[in-house]
């Protein structure tokens, strides 16, 4: 559901802070949600100054009960340096929250009990969200170094696996709690429940950013004229799908092409490799692949 909008972005509330806002208020605790929507506004606002520090164009934002979700119209998952920055600023804004109550408590009287509240919900919030699993900032980061190594498929596919097995430990926990008499237990079963749907959703995303990154290939190499390249080596029986799961943005990659013998045959750039691919899909071998002879 649409908020309204801050500086031209739309913000947008998702069900389960809905859900939140009602039990609060019928738990009489609406002024601490109200906070506590305060302060997830608060950290979506670093991840989307230094996404603008960045120069990324940002869709909208969705709050979550215990944070949210900046979107960008731009490949940001496809480049790990810039991800990692823009993902770790989130639960470092809830640490600085944490430290400016502290360091203004000498000069103020705060009231205890929403000292203590502020101060729990900002550790909750940085915590929740530096968990290794997507679409949360941790995922994010963990995606980030993961994708160095393993390709961008790759570390999204585990990053969302991971997101959720424990969304469903986080849901269960909760259900442990509830059985033994604490209705508390509900915000984890919600949180997990939440986290587990995002995470499938961002597994089901995975292939159509991948595949507007190798649209935008082209494109980038036009307007650069100039890209780290990054070589690779592969067989005739190597398939289109192997190597792009090699693929580590924001390279642009050369492929050399082995006979069965080990011997080379030539290699093949990146931009053949979109093209066969849009052509033939990703079972196609790498040996139908025209290769640059040498």
């Amino acid at each position: 559901m649409r908020l309204g909008s801050c500086f031209g972005i739309p913000i947008k509330v998702n069900p389960f802070f809905i859900l939140l806002l009602a039990a609060a208020f019928a738990y009489g605790r609406l002024w601490q949600a109200l906070m506590l929507f305060a302060i997830v506004m608060w950290h979506e606002a670093f991840h989307i100054l230094t996404a603008k520090a960045y120069r990324l164009q940002i869709t909208d934002v969705e709050l979550l009960p215990f944070g949210g979700v900046t979107r960008m119209d731009a490949m940001l998952q496809l480049n790990p340096e810039i991800e990692w920055a823009v993902a770790a600023v989130g639960p470092l804004s809830n640490g600085l929250l944490i430290f400016f109550a502290y360091a203004l408590l000498p000069y103020f009287e705060f009231e205890q009990a929403w000292f203590e509240f502020f101060v729990q919900a900002n550790i909750g919030m940085a915590l929740f969200n530096l968990i290794p699993a997507l679409p949360l900032d941790g995922g994010r980061v963990l995606r980030s170094f993961l994708a160095k190594r393993r390709g961008y498929r790759e570390a999204t596919r585990a990053a969302c696996v991971l997101g959720q097995v424990l969304s469903v430990l986080l849901a269960a926990w909760g259900g442990y709690i509830i059985y033994l008499g604490t209705l508390q237990g509900l915000l984890y079963v919600s949180a997990g429940a939440m986290l587990f749907l995002a995470a499938r959703q961002e597994q089901k995303n995975a292939s159509y950013v991948f595949m507007r990154y190798l649209t935008a290939k082209k494109q980038e190499l036009r307007l650069k004229r100039v890209l780290v390249a990054r070589e690779l080596v592969a067989t005739l029986e190597t398939s289109l799908g192997e190597v792009f799961q090699q693929f580590q943005p924001p390279c642009y990659h050369l492929v050399w092409v082995l006979d069965l013998e080990g011997r080379v045959i030539g290699f093949v750039g990146e931009i053949e490799l979109i093209a066969a691919l849009f052509e033939h899909g990703l079972a196609h071998k790498l040996g139908a692949v025209q290769v640059h002879k040498i």
